[in-house]
């Protein structure tokens, strides 16, 4: 799995042009997208998608694909601003609650920093690289935008569910715990935020909700702050006519405290 793993970008330059550029990118997708259809997805004029396009393929974010373009595979590291990052691409779009998660777990019993350190380096070897290639799958008629979350602290406070869902507000604390740590510290390996999103089939959401669920339910509990969770989330408002209760999503063990 670790030959199949993307490169690691961590130039703050092609940061803030995936950043600005994040709903362009997400309309070229694993392509091959031609400007034109990229620009009739962002009812956008096609000269300016050329050109931005074109800018995209020159900082290695875009690749040229048959006729058209697709997304190069590679994780991009946000290593300054941390809290921002999480307000405008995490909290918004989780306490909207547009969509429930149709996956998602929490465990606060992970132990020591050393425990979530080699938890993350297993994540790294074995669970991105198979997200990631489910994700890069062909698009279809099906095809729906997902948000991916998973985070893990090694100092996670316990917390005690506010009015409303128990899940969210438990993947919250263990959102902004990680963001903290690495915002404090960004070179440590006991804390990780991981964002993305994604275009796919549902039931390749629903695989990839499986990969993290294992990964995550499967981890050895121990004495220690440490936390770690996922959810996959619609990216836009839940279609008419869905059934909610495809949502599943849990929180273990218990937990008890203050919410921060």
């Amino acid at each position: 799995m670790s030959s199949n793993r993307p490169p690691m970008v961590t130039d703050e330059l092609t940061w803030e042009l995936v950043r600005d550029e994040w709903e362009l990118l997400l309309a070229i997708g694993s392509g091959p997208t031609s400007a034109v259809a990229a620009a009739t997805a962002l009812s956008a004029p096609v000269s300016g998608v050329v050109r931005r396009i074109a800018l995209l393929e020159q900082h290695g974010l875009v690749r040229r694909v048959g006729d058209g373009f697709g997304l190069v595979a590679a994780f991009y590291e946000r290593r300054e601003g941390m809290s921002s990052y999480l307000r405008d691409l995490v909290l918004r779009r989780l306490e909207a609650g547009d969509a429930p998660p149709i996956a998602g777990v929490v465990r606060t019993d992970l132990g020591s920093p050393a425990a979530l350190e080699a938890l993350l380096a297993r994540a790294t070897e074995s669970l991105y690289p198979a997200v990631v290639t489910a994700a890069n799958r062909p698009e279809s008629d099906k095809s729906e935008r997902f948000s991916v979350f998973f985070a893990a602290a090694a100092d996670c406070p316990k917390v005690r569910a506010a009015d409303g869902d128990r899940f969210l507000s438990e993947l919250l604390c263990v959102l902004r715990a990680a963001a903290g740590q690495r915002s404090q510290a960004p070179a440590t390996r006991s804390a990780y935020l991981w964002i993305a999103e994604m275009r796919v089939d549902p039931e390749v959401a629903s695989e990839i909700g499986e990969l993290f669920d294992d990964f995550v339910s499967s981890a050895p509990s121990g004495d220690g702050r440490g936390a770690a969770g996922f959810a996959i989330v619609p990216s836009a408002a839940a279609r008419k006519g869905k059934d909610p209760s495809r949502a599943a999503h849990r929180t273990q063990p218990s937990t008890s405290g203050s919410h921060p």
